[in-house]
């Protein structure tokens, strides 16, 4: 061989530093998803324990669970993925952690790959006939290592995505729960309000009832005495007025009036939750959106302010296939956020009509807007701008996915201070009945 000839200066299975395979601004992106789906820090680190890239808080806060995902470079550990989380606040963090380690596993992996082709490239093109063909041979089993290497990778990924969706199916159930709650709390003072008073009736009812026993018991002492027509007549007269019958039979009629006011109240608050949440249907059916409409407002009535204006304007729509109780569940979530973006004064409009071959639901509010940068997050897992223990982040979400199952999509645009409007749209074609 002649010894002038350029000799390959990479080697595979050549040790590399982490910080000279992958750079920060191919981690931060990832780093940065991961941050905003729960965990309160991440970073990537070198093999000496030196942070490549970070994102989050500058320390875990005390409490929080740390754990670390290896980044392996030909068979060794040469940096690792690490974070911190509250487990309570974020369950699905293990599953996020390693789809994003695979993520990056499979970026430094392709970019070891790329050094490799364009460090030997550079050097074979010097090289005589028979050093390429040898190198040539070299690197038909890198690749083919690489390859295997690579397909590994993209199994692992897909199992770990299967992992995240099982991971994403208990959030939304987590919010449909959610949802119930803060509907049982509303519908459990609702129904108090008119239970208390009933019972309230009921005791003074008891006391009442007493009394005229009283007056009967005395009556019948008199007639038992033999007392003469005109001393019975005085005595009980007396009695009656000692115990102010006529206003108890005059109350009395009053309280079993208000009973019977308040038992229809009940019975009707009731009604309005079980066709809200339909319970006795399941799968599709036909539904009437603009009943499902008037249906959420009226379970959601115990969170409209007294001074809430709500303008209905609901033009006939055809009936619709689709799951009325999900369907429901998605006005639900949508009107919610419109009663909590203002605390008094508060306008809603909720409508409906059919443009073009589409059914149209618009809901509207006068409340404080929401600011362009939020604008593009409001469908994100997780995403809320309410404090800490007030929400999921996951209602939206929700409603996205169940009108999207229907066939349908959302649209929510906002003009800062001016209110919001959520715009949802159903194929009028498969949805006509």
């Amino acid at each position: 061989m002649n010894m002038d000839t350029p000799q390959l200066s990479f080697i595979v299975g050549e040790e590399r530093r982490l910080s000279a395979i992958i750079s920060r601004a191919e981690i931060e992106p990832l780093l940065r998803s991961l941050v905003k789906a729960g965990p309160v820090w991440a970073a990537v680190v070198d093999e000496d324990d030196l942070p490549l890239a970070r994102q989050g808080v500058d320390a875990p806060l005390q409490g929080y669970r740390q754990i670390r995902h290896d980044l392996i470079v030909e068979a060794e550990a040469r940096g690792a993925l690490v974070m911190a989380f509250d487990p309570q606040l974020c369950p699905g963090a293990d599953s996020l952690a390693l789809l994003v380690r695979d993520a990056l596993q499979l970026t430094v992996t392709n970019n070891l790959k790329r050094m490799l082709t364009t460090e030997m490239h550079t050097t074979v093109v010097q090289e005589s006939y028979d050093q390429l063909m040898e190198t040539n041979r070299q690197l038909l089993e890198s690749e083919g290592r690489y390859r295997e290497l690579a397909l590994e990778l993209e199994r692992k990924v897909e199992e770990r995505t299967v992992e995240l969706q099982k991971v994403y199916s208990r959030m939304l159930q987590q919010e449909k729960l959610a949802a119930v709650g803060s509907l049982a709390a509303g519908m459990a003072h609702e129904i108090n309000n008119p239970n208390g008073f009933v019972r309230s009736n009921l005791e003074t009812f008891g006391r009442y009832f007493q009394k005229m026993m009283d007056m009967v018991q005395y009556y019948q002492l008199l007639i038992a005495s033999n007392t003469p027509l005109p001393r019975l007549q005085q005595d009980t007269e007396k009695k009656r007025r000692e115990l102010k019958l006529d206003f108890v039979i005059a109350d009395t009629r009053d309280l079993l009036e208000q009973s019977i006011t308040g038992s229809d109240r009940i019975t009707r608050i009731v009604a309005d939750l079980k066709s809200f949440s339909h319970v006795d249907e399941s799968g599709i059916s036909d539904t009437d959106l603009n009943a499902e409409l008037e249906r959420t407002l009226s379970v959601l009535a115990p969170q409209i302010a007294a001074d809430t204006v709500i303008v209905r304007n609901l033009q006939p729509l055809p009936l619709v296939g689709c799951n009325p109780g999900l369907m429901s569940q998605a006005f639900f979530n949508i009107i919610q956020n419109a009663l909590l973006s203002r605390e008094t004064g508060l306008e809603l409009q909720v409508a409906s009509r059919i443009e073009g071959d589409e059914i149209v639901i618009e809901i509207n509010d006068n409340g404080c807007g929401i600011p362009a940068d939020n604008l593009s997050r409001l469908f994100e897992p997780f995403f809320t701008t309410r404090e800490v223990g007030s929400g999921t982040g996951m209602g939206l979400t929700v409603a996205r996915e169940i009108i999207g199952s229907a066939g349908g999509a959302i649209e929510i645009v906002s003009a800062g201070q001016s209110g919001t409007t959520a715009t949802i749209r159903l194929p009028l074609a498969a949805g006509k009945r």
